[in-house]
């Protein structure tokens, strides 16, 4: 008998390269599974629903009057809440750093007002504190309380982040919000807010409308907290709380 050389003989390394093709395969669909997940993570930073909620439910209450001897200055002031944190599981994290950050749009100024993480606050007829507050109940629970405290509504948005993020966020500033998850991937990650991508980009706009190294950082007012009993009889709690009024002044609402 003779062989026919016409027929293809198995080649030897076939097993080889179905191997190499099979781990190829899974590689790739591990790899789309891994973008698909942080893309999803990346995106779940941004317009957090509970944030937006306590906002919605700050925009209910009024705004601070001027205090005695000053008046509205009819100027616009844009507030953003900025919370600084060990990290951004909510509850759980502990709070390292609060600020206010206003920026008159028109003057073309900025103040960061830093607030004490232990500042007194008030919920439901409880006393509490900024920071005990954030750890227990999460970074949207602290947004009423503090917003109505200071008498500001915070209609920029709040922004909870592992570090200071500004310089970052002011870069931003002319960018495509189709584009952010993954032009400003490792800013995103860091952050969380009620900020969609568009509104992260209008808060960007809004800070290079400003020169960031000539931002005025000041320390928040604060005034003894007093309490009034049934019968009119006012005593000192020995705590401090914001004094909304000098505020309104500090950041360029009364003159």
């Amino acid at each position: 008998m003779f062989e026919r050389t016409d027929v293809p003989e198995p080649s030897p390394l076939r097993s080889v390269v179905g191997a190499v093709i099979a781990v190829a395969a899974v590689a790739a669909a591990i790899a789309v599974t891994f973008f698909a997940w942080n893309r999803a993570n990346l995106e779940s930073h941004l317009g957090d629903g509970e944030l937006a909620g306590a906002l919605s439910d700050l925009s209910q209450y009024g705004v601070a009057s001027p205090p005695a001897g000053r008046s509205n200055t009819g100027d616009t002031v844009l507030c953003s809440l900025l919370l600084t944190a060990s990290g951004l599981d909510s509850p759980g994290a502990t709070l390292e750093g609060a600020h206010i950050l206003a920026i008159n749009s028109t003057k073309g100024t900025a103040t960061l007002v830093s607030l004490p993480v232990d500042l007194a606050l008030t919920v439901d007829g409880d006393p509490t504190t900024l920071s005990e507050l954030f750890s227990e109940q999460g970074h949207a629970a602290c947004v009423v309380p503090l917003g109505r405290a200071a008498g500001l509504r915070l209609s920029s948005g709040v922004i909870v982040s592992t570090g200071d993020v500004l310089e970052e966020a002011a870069r931003l500033a002319g960018s495509d919000a189709g584009e952010l998850l993954d032009s400003a991937a490792d800013l995103v990650s860091r952050i969380r807010t009620n900020l969609s991508p568009a509104g992260l980009l209008e808060f960007a706009e809004q800070l290079s409308q400003v020169d960031l190294g000539s931002i005025s950082a000041v320390d928040a007012p604060l005034k003894a907290e007093s309490v009034t009993d049934e019968e009119g009889n006012v005593s000192a709690t020995g705590r401090q709380i914001i004094d909304e009024g000098e505020l309104g002044v500090m950041i360029g609402l009364f003159a």
